[in-house]
């Protein structure tokens, strides 16, 4: 098998509703589909999932202009070739990692089903049956948390993550809240989104959640601050969770030496693709530290490649991110993800475990005018 084609379509699909957290307000998803066509017909999809610097929307042309070349005329299990001629193309800035995890995730997509199998044994085989999961809830009025809240609690998630930004106390009110209407029946996160600009403010605001049991308090400080990070981690009652500081494997090696986190929230964009991410696991098991799996939130493809990722982990410390596709009111593919009564079950089918709907696609096609070019760039770079 060899891939003849590589397209990135840019796509905008809508939340079912607006969800705000200290990054900002989304309202739609502005991603871009990776669509490997190979020799034999079979067509491996991707997803450019990234809510920063521009959107994944704004890297579809990087794709086809730089990365289409290097793997054309590749097989798909040639992936740490495509991973090196990725990492000189695109030398510079993280966020074009977020390409890079949507081209590999194609190719995974491809080489799953050229052997019959999921993902996840190409990763290294399923270590569970089943991965808990956790919604995440809004900045917002305390009793529109709660609403949104109930909800979920009502449809089977017995773990939240309760979004804060700059405001703490309306953050300590809402999760006092949380605690006051379940009980300890409901595992509560926090996610700061780096939005505490020091240690110690970090610190005093955790200090004001303990009471109220909060399994992890998410990146507290800057993505930078890994020794702020650190002088936290020391000190924190909570356990403190990385995850914007940890992109790279790189990034999480860092983190680790510096003994900056007690959990890391692995992301396949952030990672630069599943087997990266499963990577980051692997050093983190190996470091002794918690894993938990995030989301930007992903469409459907990226949601089956972030679960293919939380069930071959070594670890999976608490209740993970893997179900972006559940706050979307649409989406471009057929799943066969499956969620009960707050697990997410192991994907179904070889590959991703996902069917793309063309019509969906075109629908939510943010310039259904564009075709990818495909034109050769740095031809030295090719795989094949």
């Amino acid at each position: 098998m060899k891939v003849t084609r590589l397209e990135a379509v840019p796509v905008s699909v809508p939340l079912r509703e607006p969800f705000t957290s200290a990054l900002g307000v989304q309202s739609t998803s502005d991603y871009g589909i990776v669509i490997a066509e190979a020799d034999d017909g079979t067509v491996g999809l991707g997803e450019i999932s990234l809510i920063w610097h521009g959107n994944g929307a704004a890297l579809c042309d990087l794709v086809e202009r730089l990365l289409a070349p290097a793997v054309v005329g590749a097989g798909p299990f040639e992936l740490t070739r495509f991973e090196a001629a990725a990492a000189d193309l695109l030398a510079f800035g993280k966020h074009t990692l977020a390409a890079v995890a949507a081209v590999e995730t194609a190719l995974l997509d491809l080489a799953g089903k050229a052997a019959g199998q999921p993902v996840y044994n190409l990763l290294g085989g399923r270590a569970r049956d089943r991965v808990p999961l956790s919604m995440s809830l809004p900045i917002a009025p305390v009793e529109e948390v709660l609403d949104r809240a109930r909800r979920l609690v009502g449809e089977g998630f017995g773990t939240l993550k309760a979004k804060g930004g700059g405001d703490h106390g309306r953050l300590v009110e809402v999760v006092a809240a949380l605690r006051a209407e379940f009980g300890p029946r409901l595992g509560i996160r926090v996610d700061l989104n780096m939005a505490c600009p020091l240690a110690k403010d970090a610190l005093r605001l955790i200090r004001r959640l303990e009471p109220y049991d909060v399994m992890s308090v998410e990146q507290p400080l800057p993505a930078d601050d890994v020794d702020g990070m650190a002088e936290l981690r020391a000190l924190s009652p909570v356990p403190v969770m990385a995850d914007e500081s940890v992109w790279s494997p790189g990034d999480a090696w860092r983190v680790l030496r510096a003994r900056a986190a007690d959990i890391v929230n692995v992301y396949v964009p952030e990672s630069g693709g599943p087997a990266r991410a499963r990577r980051i696991a692997d050093l983190c098991a190996t470091a002794g530290i918690g894993v938990a799996i995030g989301s930007m939130p992903e469409l459907g493809i990226g949601t089956a490649a972030a679960a293919h990722v939380a069930f071959s982990s070594p670890r999976l410390d608490q209740p993970s991110d893997v179900a972006g596709h559940l706050y979307h009111a649409d989406d471009v593919v057929r799943t066969g993800l499956v969620v009960e009564d707050g697990f997410l079950l192991p994907p179904a089918g070889p590959g991703l475990g996902v069917e793309l709907d063309r019509d969906k696609l075109d629908a939510y096609r943010m310039n259904p005018g564009r075709v990818g070019s495909g034109a050769a760039v740095r031809p030295s770079l090719r795989l094949s």
